[in-house]
Protein backbone atom coordinates (compact mmCIF):
# COMPACT_ATOMS: atom_id res chain seq x y z
CA UNK A 1 0.00 0.00 0.00
CA UNK A 2 2.41 2.84 0.53
CA UNK A 3 3.13 5.63 2.22
CA UNK A 4 -1.22 6.37 1.71
CA UNK A 5 -1.84 2.77 4.19
CA UNK A 6 -2.02 2.81 8.15
CA UNK A 7 -1.34 7.40 8.68
CA UNK A 8 1.35 8.41 11.11
CA UNK A 9 1.04 11.45 13.68
CA UNK A 10 4.10 12.66 14.91
CA UNK A 11 4.60 14.94 18.09
CA UNK A 12 6.87 18.21 17.89
CA UNK A 13 8.65 19.43 20.14
CA UNK A 14 12.09 20.51 21.56
CA UNK A 15 13.90 17.50 19.70
CA UNK A 16 12.13 17.75 16.79
CA UNK A 17 10.93 21.37 16.38
CA UNK A 18 13.62 22.92 14.19
CA UNK A 19 13.03 23.47 10.41
CA UNK A 20 16.08 20.73 9.13
CA UNK A 21 14.47 18.07 11.52
CA UNK A 22 10.83 18.82 10.65
CA UNK A 23 11.41 18.57 6.80
CA UNK A 24 13.35 15.30 7.14
CA UNK A 25 10.13 13.98 9.13
CA UNK A 26 7.71 15.14 6.30
CA UNK A 27 10.38 13.79 4.16
CA UNK A 28 10.38 10.75 6.35
CA UNK A 29 6.84 9.98 6.00
CA UNK A 30 4.75 11.68 8.84
CA UNK A 31 1.47 12.22 7.60
CA UNK A 32 0.15 14.82 10.77
CA UNK A 33 1.67 17.17 12.86
CA UNK A 34 0.60 17.52 16.87
CA UNK A 35 0.68 20.07 18.74
CA UNK A 36 1.03 19.71 22.89
CA UNK A 37 -0.75 22.89 24.27
CA UNK A 38 -0.20 22.18 27.41
CA UNK A 39 3.31 22.31 27.36
CA UNK A 40 4.52 25.65 25.75
CA UNK A 41 3.65 29.10 25.34
CA UNK A 42 2.60 31.23 21.91
CA UNK A 43 5.64 32.01 21.00
CA UNK A 44 7.01 28.95 20.95
CA UNK A 45 4.00 27.19 19.26
CA UNK A 46 3.72 30.41 16.61
CA UNK A 47 7.70 29.90 15.55
CA UNK A 48 7.47 25.90 16.11
CA UNK A 49 4.66 26.26 13.30
CA UNK A 50 5.96 28.35 11.11
CA UNK A 51 9.11 26.29 11.09
CA UNK A 52 6.80 23.29 10.05
CA UNK A 53 4.91 25.42 7.28
CA UNK A 54 8.06 26.52 5.43
CA UNK A 55 9.36 23.25 5.70
CA UNK A 56 5.72 21.93 4.37
CA UNK A 57 6.33 24.37 1.18
CA UNK A 58 10.05 23.65 0.40
CA UNK A 59 9.27 19.65 0.41
CA UNK A 60 6.14 20.10 -1.65
CA UNK A 61 3.94 17.88 0.39
CA UNK A 62 0.67 18.33 2.08
CA UNK A 63 0.31 17.81 5.99
CA UNK A 64 -1.80 18.25 8.37
CA UNK A 65 -1.12 20.22 11.43
CA UNK A 66 -3.61 20.16 14.66
CA UNK A 67 -3.54 21.74 18.31
CA UNK A 68 -4.10 18.77 21.49
CA UNK A 69 -6.14 21.06 23.71
CA UNK A 70 -4.93 20.36 27.67
CA UNK A 71 -8.93 19.99 28.85
CA UNK A 72 -9.53 19.77 32.16
CA UNK A 73 -7.04 17.31 33.40
CA UNK A 74 -5.93 17.82 36.90
CA UNK A 75 -2.26 18.81 37.77
CA UNK A 76 -0.60 19.52 40.81
CA UNK A 77 1.49 22.83 41.42
CA UNK A 78 5.13 24.11 41.43
CA UNK A 79 7.34 22.06 44.18
CA UNK A 80 10.16 23.64 46.06
CA UNK A 81 13.04 24.12 44.38
CA UNK A 82 11.91 22.25 41.02
CA UNK A 83 11.74 18.90 42.49
CA UNK A 84 10.76 16.41 45.16
CA UNK A 85 12.51 12.92 45.77
CA UNK A 86 9.95 10.80 46.48
CA UNK A 87 11.29 7.76 48.78
CA UNK A 88 8.93 4.87 48.81
CA UNK A 89 7.15 4.59 52.51
CA UNK A 90 7.28 8.48 53.34
CA UNK A 91 4.56 10.40 53.75
CA UNK A 92 3.75 13.30 52.19
CA UNK A 93 0.80 15.76 52.32
CA UNK A 94 -1.24 17.18 49.63
CA UNK A 95 -3.10 20.47 49.68
CA UNK A 96 -3.14 23.73 48.71
CA UNK A 97 -0.34 24.46 51.28
CA UNK A 98 0.91 20.98 51.12
CA UNK A 99 4.61 19.57 49.77
CA UNK A 100 2.87 18.45 46.97
CA UNK A 101 0.28 21.78 45.66
CA UNK A 102 -2.95 20.73 44.62
CA UNK A 103 -6.21 22.91 44.92
CA UNK A 104 -8.59 22.64 46.71
CA UNK A 105 -11.31 21.74 44.27
CA UNK A 106 -8.75 18.13 43.13
CA UNK A 107 -8.21 18.13 47.80
CA UNK A 108 -12.31 17.62 47.85
CA UNK A 109 -12.85 14.94 44.64
CA UNK A 110 -9.66 12.66 45.71
CA UNK A 111 -11.19 9.00 46.65
CA UNK A 112 -10.02 8.29 49.85
CA UNK A 113 -10.37 4.58 48.32
CA UNK A 114 -7.97 4.52 45.04
CA UNK A 115 -4.30 5.14 44.87
CA UNK A 116 -3.55 8.66 43.72
CA UNK A 117 -1.40 8.61 40.54
CA UNK A 118 0.90 11.26 40.11
CA UNK A 119 3.32 11.89 36.53
CA UNK A 120 1.45 9.98 34.42
CA UNK A 121 1.24 7.20 36.74
CA UNK A 122 5.39 6.96 37.48
CA UNK A 123 4.37 7.35 41.41
CA UNK A 124 2.00 6.05 43.25
CA UNK A 125 0.42 7.15 46.72
CA UNK A 126 -2.06 5.57 49.32
CA UNK A 127 -4.10 8.23 50.73
CA UNK A 128 -3.93 7.69 54.62
CA UNK A 129 -6.25 10.71 56.50
CA UNK A 130 -7.22 14.27 55.80
CA UNK A 131 -6.23 16.77 58.57
CA UNK A 132 -6.01 20.24 58.88
CA UNK A 133 -6.90 21.57 55.32
CA UNK A 134 -4.61 18.55 53.87
CA UNK A 135 -4.53 15.51 52.69
CA UNK A 136 -1.33 12.71 53.89
CA UNK A 137 -0.51 9.80 51.72
CA UNK A 138 1.82 7.30 51.86
CA UNK A 139 4.47 6.98 48.79
CA UNK A 140 4.64 3.59 47.20
CA UNK A 141 7.50 4.20 45.07
CA UNK A 142 10.15 6.01 44.71
CA UNK A 143 10.38 8.98 41.87
CA UNK A 144 10.95 12.26 40.96
CA UNK A 145 8.12 15.02 41.72
CA UNK A 146 8.35 18.19 39.16
CA UNK A 147 6.36 20.95 38.97
CA UNK A 148 2.46 20.64 37.20
CA UNK A 149 2.78 17.30 37.15
CA UNK A 150 -0.48 15.24 36.22
CA UNK A 151 -3.14 13.63 39.07
CA UNK A 152 -4.96 10.55 38.62
CA UNK A 153 -7.03 8.24 40.47
CA UNK A 154 -9.71 5.75 39.70
CA UNK A 155 -13.21 7.21 40.06
CA UNK A 156 -11.62 10.74 39.05
CA UNK A 157 -14.57 13.47 38.07
CA UNK A 158 -13.63 16.70 36.24
CA UNK A 159 -14.95 19.89 37.77
CA UNK A 160 -16.25 23.08 35.70
CA UNK A 161 -17.61 23.70 31.93
CA UNK A 162 -16.43 22.02 28.98
CA UNK A 163 -14.44 23.54 27.06
CA UNK A 164 -12.32 25.42 29.78
CA UNK A 165 -11.02 28.98 29.35
CA UNK A 166 -7.80 27.51 28.66
CA UNK A 167 -9.24 25.47 25.46
CA UNK A 168 -11.04 28.07 24.34
CA UNK A 169 -8.12 30.37 24.29
CA UNK A 170 -6.14 27.86 22.74
CA UNK A 171 -8.96 27.19 20.37
CA UNK A 172 -9.26 30.95 19.12
CA UNK A 173 -4.71 31.22 19.02
CA UNK A 174 -4.98 27.97 16.55
CA UNK A 175 -7.08 29.96 14.44
CA UNK A 176 -5.05 32.94 14.15
CA UNK A 177 -2.70 30.16 13.10
CA UNK A 178 -4.68 28.75 10.33
CA UNK A 179 -4.92 25.93 12.05
CA UNK A 180 -8.53 24.37 12.37
CA UNK A 181 -7.67 20.66 14.20
CA UNK A 182 -8.25 20.24 17.71
CA UNK A 183 -7.86 17.45 19.89
CA UNK A 184 -10.16 17.68 22.73
CA UNK A 185 -8.81 16.11 25.62
CA UNK A 186 -10.75 14.43 28.48
CA UNK A 187 -14.42 14.91 27.02
CA UNK A 188 -17.19 12.89 28.65
CA UNK A 189 -19.95 13.24 26.74
CA UNK A 190 -20.97 14.47 22.85
CA UNK A 191 -22.32 17.49 24.63
CA UNK A 192 -18.34 18.25 25.03
CA UNK A 193 -17.58 18.27 21.67
CA UNK A 194 -20.26 20.22 20.15
CA UNK A 195 -19.83 22.96 22.68
CA UNK A 196 -16.44 23.23 21.44
CA UNK A 197 -17.50 23.36 17.88
CA UNK A 198 -19.53 26.23 18.84
CA UNK A 199 -15.84 27.70 19.27
CA UNK A 200 -13.94 26.61 16.63
CA UNK A 201 -16.92 26.61 13.95
CA UNK A 202 -18.59 24.02 11.57
CA UNK A 203 -15.45 23.82 9.50
CA UNK A 204 -13.16 22.39 11.94
CA UNK A 205 -12.20 18.94 12.53
CA UNK A 206 -12.66 18.00 16.15
CA UNK A 207 -10.78 15.00 17.76
CA UNK A 208 -12.61 13.01 20.34
CA UNK A 209 -10.13 11.70 23.07
CA UNK A 210 -11.29 8.96 24.54
CA UNK A 211 -9.28 9.47 28.39
CA UNK A 212 -12.19 8.76 30.52
CA UNK A 213 -14.59 6.02 31.26
CA UNK A 214 -17.40 8.63 30.78
CA UNK A 215 -15.86 8.53 27.41
CA UNK A 216 -16.09 4.93 26.83
CA UNK A 217 -19.81 4.77 28.03
CA UNK A 218 -20.88 7.14 25.78
CA UNK A 219 -18.75 6.32 23.27
CA UNK A 220 -21.57 5.37 20.47
CA UNK A 221 -23.00 8.99 20.85
CA UNK A 222 -19.11 10.52 20.87
CA UNK A 223 -18.51 8.41 17.58
CA UNK A 224 -21.18 10.08 15.85
CA UNK A 225 -20.58 13.56 16.53
CA UNK A 226 -16.54 13.97 16.64
CA UNK A 227 -14.68 14.16 12.91
CA UNK A 228 -11.99 11.99 14.08
CA UNK A 229 -11.21 9.74 17.27
CA UNK A 230 -8.18 9.40 19.40
CA UNK A 231 -7.87 6.13 21.75
CA UNK A 232 -5.33 7.79 24.33
CA UNK A 233 -4.31 4.79 26.30
CA UNK A 234 -1.88 6.67 28.42
CA UNK A 235 -4.74 8.42 30.96
CA UNK A 236 -7.13 6.38 30.21
CA UNK A 237 -5.40 3.68 31.63
CA UNK A 238 -4.93 5.35 34.44
CA UNK A 239 -8.89 6.11 35.01
CA UNK A 240 -9.92 2.10 34.54
CA UNK A 241 -8.39 -1.06 35.28
CA UNK A 242 -4.99 -1.48 33.17
CA UNK A 243 -6.35 -4.97 32.70
CA UNK A 244 -9.49 -3.90 30.70
CA UNK A 245 -7.26 -1.51 28.28
CA UNK A 246 -6.62 -4.33 25.46
CA UNK A 247 -10.33 -5.09 25.30
CA UNK A 248 -11.45 -1.74 25.57
CA UNK A 249 -8.89 -0.52 22.43
CA UNK A 250 -9.86 -3.73 20.68
CA UNK A 251 -14.08 -2.72 20.74
CA UNK A 252 -13.91 0.91 20.40
CA UNK A 253 -11.67 0.15 17.39
CA UNK A 254 -14.31 -2.05 16.12
CA UNK A 255 -16.78 0.67 16.49
CA UNK A 256 -15.09 3.47 14.79
CA UNK A 257 -14.47 0.57 11.52
CA UNK A 258 -18.14 0.25 11.57
CA UNK A 259 -19.08 4.23 11.58
CA UNK A 260 -16.55 4.90 8.97
CA UNK A 261 -14.96 6.95 11.53
CA UNK A 262 -11.46 7.13 11.14
CA UNK A 263 -9.34 6.52 14.70
CA UNK A 264 -5.81 7.04 16.18
CA UNK A 265 -4.38 5.07 18.16
CA UNK A 266 -2.11 6.73 20.93
CA UNK A 267 0.73 6.57 23.79
CA UNK A 268 3.44 4.72 24.03
CA UNK A 269 3.41 3.18 20.81
CA UNK A 270 7.50 2.99 20.90
CA UNK A 271 8.16 4.65 24.53
CA UNK A 272 11.40 2.66 24.88
CA UNK A 273 12.92 4.63 21.93
CA UNK A 274 12.42 8.04 23.92
CA UNK A 275 15.93 6.68 24.84
CA UNK A 276 16.67 4.22 22.67
CA UNK A 277 17.22 2.96 18.88
CA UNK A 278 15.00 -0.05 19.15
CA UNK A 279 11.49 -0.42 20.04
CA UNK A 280 10.47 -3.43 22.71
CA UNK A 281 9.44 -6.32 21.00
CA UNK A 282 6.40 -5.88 22.95
CA UNK A 283 6.06 -2.44 21.51
CA UNK A 284 6.62 -3.63 17.59
CA UNK A 285 3.80 -6.09 18.41
CA UNK A 286 1.47 -3.79 19.95
CA UNK A 287 1.46 -1.44 16.98
CA UNK A 288 1.12 -4.09 14.56
CA UNK A 289 -1.85 -4.93 16.97
CA UNK A 290 -3.29 -1.82 16.58
CA UNK A 291 -3.21 -2.00 12.87
CA UNK A 292 -4.73 -4.99 12.64
CA UNK A 293 -7.65 -4.29 14.87
CA UNK A 294 -7.97 -1.46 12.46
CA UNK A 295 -6.60 1.55 13.73
CA UNK A 296 -6.00 4.33 10.77
CA UNK A 297 -3.31 6.08 12.28
CA UNK A 298 -0.99 5.31 15.15
CA UNK A 299 0.39 8.01 17.27
CA UNK A 300 4.29 8.76 18.14
CA UNK A 301 4.36 11.53 21.53
CA UNK A 302 6.95 11.88 23.85
CA UNK A 303 9.50 9.55 21.10
CA UNK A 304 9.34 12.34 18.96
CA UNK A 305 8.75 15.65 20.80
CA UNK A 306 11.40 15.08 23.79
CA UNK A 307 13.14 11.83 22.45
CA UNK A 308 16.94 11.52 21.35
CA UNK A 309 15.97 9.36 18.13
CA UNK A 310 12.93 11.35 16.75
CA UNK A 311 13.84 10.29 13.08
CA UNK A 312 14.46 6.80 13.79
CA UNK A 313 11.26 6.30 15.64
CA UNK A 314 9.17 7.66 13.21
CA UNK A 315 10.96 5.21 10.36
CA UNK A 316 10.62 2.37 12.72
CA UNK A 317 7.02 3.32 13.00
CA UNK A 318 6.50 3.30 8.96
CA UNK A 319 8.75 -0.06 9.05
CA UNK A 320 6.14 -1.70 11.23
CA UNK A 321 3.50 -0.93 9.20
CA UNK A 322 5.02 -1.57 5.72
CA UNK A 323 4.79 -5.77 7.40
CA UNK A 324 1.06 -5.28 7.38
CA UNK A 325 -0.20 -7.48 4.52
CA UNK A 326 -3.30 -6.62 2.73
CA UNK A 327 -5.69 -9.10 1.46
CA UNK A 328 -8.61 -9.43 -0.67
CA UNK A 329 -10.50 -10.96 2.08
CA UNK A 330 -13.49 -8.76 2.25
CA UNK A 331 -15.15 -7.92 5.95
CA UNK A 332 -18.71 -7.57 5.36
CA UNK A 333 -20.76 -4.32 6.97
CA UNK A 334 -24.47 -3.52 6.92
CA UNK A 335 -25.53 -2.01 4.37
CA UNK A 336 -28.01 1.04 5.57
CA UNK A 337 -28.88 3.20 2.33
CA UNK A 338 -28.45 2.72 -1.48
CA UNK A 339 -25.40 4.88 -1.00
CA UNK A 340 -23.46 2.01 0.72
CA UNK A 341 -24.93 -0.58 -1.57
CA UNK A 342 -23.50 1.27 -4.57
CA UNK A 343 -20.44 1.75 -2.54
CA UNK A 344 -20.12 -2.10 -2.06
CA UNK A 345 -20.37 -3.00 -5.29
CA UNK A 346 -17.58 -0.34 -6.18
CA UNK A 347 -15.84 -2.92 -3.44
CA UNK A 348 -17.05 -5.86 -5.16
CA UNK A 349 -16.06 -4.62 -8.41
CA UNK A 350 -12.28 -3.86 -7.40
CA UNK A 351 -12.08 -7.83 -5.81
CA UNK A 352 -12.91 -9.46 -9.10
CA UNK A 353 -11.25 -7.12 -11.23
CA UNK A 354 -7.89 -6.69 -8.84
CA UNK A 355 -7.76 -3.33 -9.54
CA UNK A 356 -6.02 -1.23 -6.64
CA UNK A 357 -7.06 2.32 -7.23
CA UNK A 358 -10.24 3.80 -6.35
CA UNK A 359 -10.87 7.84 -7.68
CA UNK A 360 -14.08 8.97 -5.49
CA UNK A 361 -15.41 12.77 -6.23
CA UNK A 362 -16.27 13.52 -2.38
CA UNK A 363 -17.92 17.03 -1.01
CA UNK A 364 -18.27 15.12 2.15
CA UNK A 365 -15.84 12.55 2.47
CA UNK A 366 -18.36 10.01 3.26
CA UNK A 367 -17.58 7.95 0.61
CA UNK A 368 -14.06 7.64 1.34
CA UNK A 369 -14.58 6.80 5.00
CA UNK A 370 -16.98 4.25 4.18
CA UNK A 371 -14.37 2.67 1.08
CA UNK A 372 -11.63 2.72 3.80
CA UNK A 373 -13.23 0.65 5.86
CA UNK A 374 -13.06 -2.46 4.34
CA UNK A 375 -9.04 -2.56 4.80
CA UNK A 376 -8.49 -3.88 1.24
CA UNK A 377 -5.45 -3.32 -0.59
CA UNK A 378 -6.57 -0.45 -2.13
CA UNK A 379 -5.90 3.30 -2.78
CA UNK A 380 -8.39 5.63 -2.55
CA UNK A 381 -7.87 8.93 -4.15
CA UNK A 382 -10.45 11.24 -2.37
CA UNK A 383 -11.39 13.90 -4.48
CA UNK A 384 -13.50 17.16 -2.36
CA UNK A 385 -13.20 20.44 -3.24
CA UNK A 386 -14.31 21.05 0.46
CA UNK A 387 -11.35 22.36 2.93
CA UNK A 388 -12.48 20.77 6.06
CA UNK A 389 -13.19 17.70 4.58
CA UNK A 390 -9.77 17.51 3.20
CA UNK A 391 -8.52 17.93 6.65
CA UNK A 392 -10.01 14.96 7.97
CA UNK A 393 -8.89 12.94 4.99
CA UNK A 394 -5.49 13.11 6.16
CA UNK A 395 -6.35 10.29 9.43
CA UNK A 396 -7.89 7.94 6.77
CA UNK A 397 -6.42 4.41 6.25
CA UNK A 398 -5.40 3.75 2.77
CA UNK A 399 -6.82 7.27 1.35
CA UNK A 400 -4.39 10.10 -0.58
CA UNK A 401 -6.58 13.45 -0.10
CA UNK A 402 -6.62 15.70 -3.19
CA UNK A 403 -8.19 19.28 -2.80
CA UNK A 404 -9.64 20.87 -5.94
CA UNK A 405 -11.26 24.22 -6.38
CA UNK A 406 -14.11 23.29 -7.98
CA UNK A 407 -15.53 19.52 -8.77
CA UNK A 408 -16.89 20.37 -11.75
CA UNK A 409 -15.65 18.83 -15.47
CA UNK A 410 -14.64 15.70 -13.87
CA UNK A 411 -13.27 14.03 -16.79
CA UNK A 412 -10.49 16.85 -16.52
CA UNK A 413 -10.17 16.57 -13.38
CA UNK A 414 -10.16 13.07 -13.77
CA UNK A 415 -7.10 13.00 -16.42
CA UNK A 416 -5.27 15.53 -14.43
CA UNK A 417 -5.17 13.24 -11.45
CA UNK A 418 -4.26 10.29 -13.03
CA UNK A 419 -1.54 12.06 -14.80
CA UNK A 420 -0.38 13.36 -11.72
CA UNK A 421 -0.69 10.18 -9.35
CA UNK A 422 0.40 7.83 -12.63
CA UNK A 423 -3.03 5.44 -12.37
CA UNK A 424 -3.47 3.37 -15.30
CA UNK A 425 -6.92 1.75 -14.69
CA UNK A 426 -9.09 2.87 -11.72
CA UNK A 427 -12.58 2.34 -10.50
CA UNK A 428 -14.36 5.92 -10.54
CA UNK A 429 -17.18 6.18 -7.88
CA UNK A 430 -19.26 9.93 -8.73
CA UNK A 431 -21.87 11.54 -7.60
CA UNK A 432 -21.64 14.52 -8.36
CA UNK A 433 -24.83 15.79 -10.37
CA UNK A 434 -26.93 14.86 -7.36
CA UNK A 435 -26.83 15.62 -3.92
CA UNK A 436 -23.86 15.67 -1.58
CA UNK A 437 -25.00 12.26 -0.18
CA UNK A 438 -25.73 10.49 -3.12
CA UNK A 439 -23.72 8.51 -5.12
CA UNK A 440 -24.34 9.05 -9.62
CA UNK A 441 -22.50 5.87 -10.85
CA UNK A 442 -19.10 3.24 -10.54
CA UNK A 443 -17.72 2.80 -13.41
CA UNK A 444 -13.89 1.61 -14.83
CA UNK A 445 -11.66 3.88 -16.74
CA UNK A 446 -8.20 3.41 -18.10
CA UNK A 447 -6.04 6.21 -19.21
Amino acid sequence: MGSNSVKTVVTVGPACDSYELLKRLILGGADVFRFNLSHGNEDYFRKAVSNLRKAEEDTKRKILVFFDLPGPKLRTGKVHGDRLEIKEGTEYTFGKHGQIQISDDILKIINMKSKILLSDGKIEFKPIRKEMGLLVARALNNGTMLDEQSINFKGISYPGRYPTKKDEEGIKFGLSLGINAFALSFIASAKDIASARKIAGENSTLIAKIERIEAVKHFDDIVHEADIVMIARGDLGLNIDIADLPEIQKKLLAICNENSKPVITATQMLESMTNNVMPTRAEADDVFTAISEGTDAVMLSEETAIGSYPLKALKMLKRIISKYHYSWTLKRYKITDEHDAILNSAIDLAISTKINKIITFTPSGRSAFRLSRYHLPIEIVAVTDNISTFSKLFFSRNVKGVFVKSLRDEEKRLMQIAKAHRIKKAIIVSGLSLSENSTENVRIISF
